[in-house]
C-alpha cells in the first residue's frame, strides 16, 4: 500500500493574521495556458528542497475566498521550516514560519504522527518577528496533533485522475485520490488530483464532494524566497 505524506497547510488558518494591506485576489488569480505532460504515476512528492513553492487558491461555495503560498526554506537536521503567505478576500495578509522536526523520518516511515512543531515564526505589522516555542507551543502542539496524524493518505491503488485544467496549467495524467476525515463530528469526503511535476505536495485539485470546498493550483516554482529572513 502506497501512502502519500500531504502537508496540511490549512492548519495555519486557525492562527491569527501578522498584518493586513489591501490586496485584490482576482489580480492574483491568473490563468496560464502551460500544459505538464505525463511523467509517471504519482507515489509521493518530490523531495523537498529549498525554494520550492506553491501558490494555491481556495474556494467557498464558488467564490474565491483565500490564496495561501507554501513556501519550503531550508532543511535543519532532520526538519524544515515551511513559510506560508496567505492573503484572504478581505485583502488581509499573514506571514509565518513553522519548523516541522522529524519530517524526513516521517516521509520515510507514512507515520505522520512523528513530525513534531518546534518553533512559529511570525511577521507582524511593524516588520519585527515573533519567535514561540518550548512551553509556550504546548497548546498549539495538541491543537495541531490531530492535523498531523491526518496527514497521511493512503493509496490503496492507482486510480487515473486523467487531465486536468486549473490556473497554473493543465496537468496530463494525474493520479486522483479519494479520503474521508472527521471534523468537528462530521464525515467529510474528498477527491484529490496529484501530478508528479508539482513541488512540495504534489496537489493539482482538492475538492469536497459537495463542492463547498476547493483548493486549486495557481502556480508553483523553485526559486522562491522567503519574507521572513
Amino acid at each position: 500500500m502506497k501512502k502519500v505524506l500531504a502537508l496540511a497547510c490549512v492548519l495555519l488558518l486557525a492562527l491569527p493574521a501578522a498584518f493586513a494591506q489591501s490586496r485584490s485576489l482576482d489580480a492574483l488569480w491568473t490563468a496560464s495556458a502551460k500544459s505538464y505532460p505525463a511523467s509517471g504515476k504519482f507515489s509521493i512528492p518530490k523531495a523537498w528542497a529549498p525554494g520550492q513553492y506553491v501558490v494555491v487558491g481556495q474556494l467557498a461555495n464558488g467564490k474565491r475566498d483565500s490564496i495561501t503560498t507554501t513556501l519550503v526554506v531550508a532543511k535543519v537536521g532532520n526538519g524544515w521550516v515551511i513559510e506560508n503567505y496567505s492573503i484572504d478576500k478581505s485583502g488581509k495578509e499573514s506571514v509565518m514560519q513553522m519548523l516541522l522536526g522529524n519530517y524526513d523520518t516521517a516521509m520515510k516511515t507514512g507515520d505522520a504522527s512523528q513530525i513534531e512543531l518546534v518553533w512559529i515564526k511570525t511577521l507582524e505589522q511593524d516588520g519585527s518577528v515573533t519567535k514561540t516555542e518550548g512551553q509556550s507551543l504546548i497548546v498549539m502542539k495538541a491543537l495541531m496533533k490531530s492535523t498531523y496524524e491526518k496527514m497521511i493518505v493512503n493509496i490503496p491503488e492507482y486510480t487515473d485522475g486523467g487531465s486536468i485544467q486549473v490556473p497554473a496549467g493543465t496537468f496530463a495524467a494525474t493520479t486522483l485520490v479519494t479520503a474521508k476525515t472527521k471534523v468537528f463530528g462530521r464525515t467529510i469526503e474528498s477527491e484529490t488530483w496529484f501530478q508528479p511535476a508539482v513541488p512540495v505536495n504534489g496537489m493539482v485539485r482538492s475538492r469536497t464532494k459537495d463542492g463547498k470546498s476547493v483548493s486549486e493550483l495557481l502556480g508553483f516554482g523553485f526559486d522562491g524566497k522567503p519574507r521572513i529572513p
